[in-house]
């Protein structure tokens, strides 16, 4: 019998202090690079919105000592260009979990250098910025019914480089309206659009609290995922709106409201995002995969 390759894995709730709150991905601890064949089917078996593998650049390196990582992000049914909780989520293994010894980790990721840094319990990122562009209230007409129903939207925008889709509600919104939205029906969203120009749908609202100044949901069946809990590419998107938009001079607080949710500090800081979160890692063992 061919012996089986353990591969370490770990579930991690990020932009949550608590379990079983925020947005679980798994984190692949990969002792080589993998075939791409390999790595698909291992996300659809963890059947997470993301699962994380990170490599060593060179087989000389190790995860304890290292302190530059590739770093992969696919969702059950497609690899991503860019995923926010998931990069929290490697970074708190390697932190964490495996005890690297950098105060700073940078990962090659198909969204160029992303960097990593301790601060304190909670976990800095930092990230490419996709401002949104606005569009005609009317556009996308299709999407947004399906999305907000008969929601009155303030405004219609489009971040290309991700191709999320915004949605912004009247600030008198009621913040429960966008809390107790249903999930859209996936299969009619994905029969409204061929997915060419939009991957995701945010919903967002300007929060009149002190704890928080936006709050927002994302549905991404295009993805494979009908709702992303705590999503922080989409916050890429926010934070440059809400920060023109309410004139800020701090950093902004944002809450994504799904069922589990989860709690961002933002900071853009000129064609970069600086994302603080916190991380908390549920589930560590093993895969034992066959040989190719």
């Amino acid at each position: 019998m061919a012996q089986l390759i353990p591969v370490r894995v770990f579930t991690v709730d990020s932009f949550t202090e608590k379990p079983f709150c925020g947005n679980p991905a798994a984190v692949c601890l990969l002792p080589w690079q993998f075939p791409e064949c390999r790595l698909q089917p291992i996300a659809r078996e963890m059947n997470l919105s993301e699962t994380a593998f990170i490599e060593r650049l060179d087989a000389s390196d190790d995860f304890v000592h290292s302190s530059h990582f590739k770093l992969r992000w696919l969702t059950p049914t497609c690899e991503v260009n860019l995923c926010g909780h998931a990069t929290l989520a490697a970074a708190a293994v390697l932190f964490k979990e495996v005890g690297n010894l950098s105060t700073e980790v940078t990962f090659s990721t198909l969204s160029g250098k992303l960097k990593a840094q301790r601060e304190g319990d909670k976990i800095r990122m930092d990230l490419p910025l996709n401002p949104p562009t606005p569009k005609a209230i009317d556009a996308y007409s299709e999407i947004k019914e399906l999305v907000v129903g008969n929601l009155p939207v303030q405004e219609v925008l489009l971040s290309d480089t991700t191709k999320k889709l915004v949605l912004c509600l009247p600030p008198d919104t009621p913040r429960e309206m966008l809390e107790n939205l249903p999930v859209p029906n996936h299969a009619k969203m994905l029969a409204a659009h061929d997915g060419s120009r939009i991957r995701g749908v945010i919903v967002t609202l300007q929060c009149h609290t002190d704890e928080h100044d936006f709050i927002s949901r994302y549905f991404a069946p295009w993805n494979g995922i009908s709702e992303d809990p705590v999503t922080g590419s989409a916050h890429t998107v926010l934070a440059p709106y809400w920060a023109k938009k309410l004139s800020l001079e701090r950093p902004l607080n944002a809450r994504q409201v799904s069922p589990r949710g989860g709690n961002l500090v933002l900071r853009p800081v000129g064609d970069r995002i600086e994302v603080l979160g916190d991380a908390c890692v549920v589930l560590r063992g093993e895969l034992l995969l066959p040989p190719c």
